[in-house]
């Protein structure tokens, strides 16, 4: 049994704390997988299977993170000294993996934005306003961003079935019902029309919150510090109990 008054407060928040990371891990694994299902509708704003591939590794870390929540909050619960040391290992190799994955996501950057920006123009010449599943996200993240076509609203020029008579979709206007009318790729309103591409505007929307997603960053490492610490304390509290009632 865990001696102490501390240790016992530290094995309280500990289970709280496991219990949310555990509901964290069934998120994941529930948005991984909706998106896996639906992977073919978004799989198109990209030159291969990144879509696909991101959903697979949300899965994985959800599902690994679900292991590491069960087996904080068994061990806090039946004060198994064996658990706890194995959370702290796993929580330990997570600390290591998001650090090893922001210098992965600043290498390959520069990809990811090459492949979004072929994905999606040979989704504008070839699909666009012909698969429904493709048009429909298209249209999303115009409206979402603020933007049009991959690099601008050129990247119409070749969209083999935009509307005739339109220079670029609806999703393009800066607001509801502006004239698209024109050459494909060349409206003659060119004031009403979105000019920054998509690929850029999601990248300076991710800059222009940079602040933001840093702190959640650093928060999310301070409360998994925190658990280790936690975990420390209740696995000294049940050794000392161990040599207080031997």
């Amino acid at each position: 049994m865990v001696a102490g008054c501390g240790p016992k407060i530290a094995k309280l928040f500990l289970f709280i704390f496991n219990f949310c990371l555990w509901l964290c891990g069934v998120v994941l694994i529930g948005g991984g997988s909706y998106v896996a299902a639906k992977h073919n509708d978004y799989e198109d704003l990209f030159a291969d299977n990144a879509i696909l591939t991101v959903s697979w590794i949300a899965i994985g870390i959800g599902l690994f993170i679900f292991v590491v929540g069960f087996s904080g909050c068994c061990g806090a619960m039946k004060e198994s000294s064996c658990l706890l040391k194995l959370y702290f290992f796993f929580v330990l190799l997570i600390v290591l993996a998001e650090g090893s994955l922001g210098i992965v996501t600043f290498v390959f950057s520069g990809d990811i934005e090459d492949s979004m920006t072929k994905g999606m123009q040979e989704s504008i010449n070839e699909n666009y306003g012909l698969k429904e599943g493709t048009t429909e996200v298209i249209d999303d993240v115009q409206k979402t961003f603020d933007c049009c076509g991959a690099a601008g609203y050129g990247d119409y020029k070749t969209s083999k079935h935009l509307q005739e008579g339109l220079a670029v979709p609806g999703s393009c206007c800066k607001e509801p019902g502006c004239d698209t009318s024109g050459p494909k790729g060349n409206p003659y309103n060119q004031r009403a029309i979105w000019t920054e591409g998509c690929v850029h505007a999601t990248k300076d929307t991710i800059k222009n919150h940079y602040l933001a997603i840093g702190g959640a960053a650093f928060g999310l490492l301070i409360f998994e510090i925190i658990t280790m610490v936690f975990a420390c304390c209740v696995i000294k509290g049940i050794d000392n109990g161990y040599e207080k009632y031997a």
